[in-house]
């Protein structure tokens, strides 16, 4: 039996729910927009929460909206997805990297201690893969640095480190609602805060988007289904796995079907634009269920984990007690050949997915 890399589900109820909103005439604008605001600020415990484009659209509000110094220093980390560091760079901030250290694959605090400066305006933390990083000692750097602290919570809605959710420990915490996400409204994210005050100028900036058409509701719901479709394990095994076999060429790091990625290009194109009252409901519909999924992921990840620790290098919490909760969106394995064993894997039916993150280092 041939293993997909990840499952993508359709929301609920997404197409039914977009005619209905297109009769009733509140597929743009309505109240589930607030609605979704709340319930998040509420279950992160902090301030305010604002809905925006994109993960990535949020960063550019952030940078427009924190009062962070024109031409400042900000702090990323090294290894992270490159989008982050290009946002940073494109709106004139100077960049500099921290690397990781390789338990929860997260930016290295003593390295951060020893990287900020009295030119440090801000700090991007990044929880990677579902996997809080080291973020209160993080919290604390920068609190001693009078630094901002933004954290990256793409992959971590649920997670917890100390009791406290990931994206409640800085200034902000941007979080992605992208199909592949553990919240898919088929697109766009949320901005913790904890300052209203910055919450309401970073919503007005959301607001002033412009409104997506029909042509784009109609291009995300065919997108997620399709990416469904080819995600399920009964369509998987009768047919996709054996065409991504015939497509791989076996190119190492060139080879985008073994590698099981390709990245998106590196920029705000097609990210921006009005987050939607449809995309709001269907967010509100899967916060009910969102605790039972997390617990549901982190189970298997953790009994998959137990069965590679003694073989191969694994991601892996700072602490698993009670108080420090993963959520577990991927299981990610350490090797220094990747794509050796990316093939591999397809090969013996298990697709797999490397070259998402990356060296930022390298690039910027």
């Amino acid at each position: 039996m041939a293993i997909p890399r990840q499952r993508i589900r359709l929301p609920q109820g997404a197409w039914r729910s977009a005619a209905m909103s297109l009769i009733r005439g509140d597929l743009w604008e309505g109240s589930h927009i607030q609605q979704l605001e709340q319930a998040v600020a509420e279950y992160i415990s902090v301030k305010d929460a604002v809905t925006v484009p994109s993960g990535r659209a949020g960063f550019r509000f952030l940078f427009d909206t924190l009062g962070i110094a024109p031409g400042g220093e900000v702090i990323c980390s090294a290894f992270g997805y490159p989008i982050v560091p290009f946002v940073v760079k494109s709106m004139g901030y100077k960049l500099k990297f921290v690397d990781c250290e390789m338990d929860t694959l997260g930016m290295d605090p003593k390295l951060l201690s020893e990287a900020c400066s009295n030119n440090t305006e801000a700090v991007i933390a990044t929880h990677l893969y579902g996997v809080p990083c080291q973020i209160q000692n993080i919290a604390d750097i920068c609190t001693a640095n009078n630094a901002k602290l933004i954290e990256d919570c793409a992959h971590c809605y649920g997670a917890t480190a100390g009791s406290k959710k990931v994206g409640s420990f800085g200034d902000a915490g941007c979080f992605s609602f992208e199909t592949s996400k553990v919240i898919n409204t088929m697109g766009g994210g949320i901005v913790t805060l904890s300052n209203p005050e910055v919450g309401e100028r970073l919503r007005k900036l959301a607001a002033d988007e412009p409104r997506n058409g029909f042509k784009w509701l109609a291009r995300r719901l065919l997108k997620t289904s399709f990416e469904a479709a080819v995600t399920n394990p009964l369509l998987f095994n009768l047919g996709v796995y054996q065409m991504l076999r015939l497509a791989s060429s076996g190119d190492g790091d060139n080879d985008r079907f073994a590698s099981g990625y390709q990245g998106d290009e590196v920029s705000l194109k097609g990210k921006m634009g009005r987050y939607t009252n449809y995309q709001a409901r269907l967010g509100l519909r899967q916060l009910q269920s969102i605790e039972l999924r997390n617990k549901r992921r982190t189970a298997n990840a953790e009994r998959l984990i137990r069965q590679l620790d003694t073989k191969i290098p694994v991601q892996k919490p700072v602490s698993t007690d009670k108080d420090n909760y993963s959520n577990f969106m991927l299981v990610t394995i350490l090797s220094n050949k990747p794509s050796e064993l990316a093939a591999a894997l397809l090969r013996r039916g298990i697709d797999s997915k490397h070259l998402y993150m990356r060296d930022c280092s390298r690039m910027f």
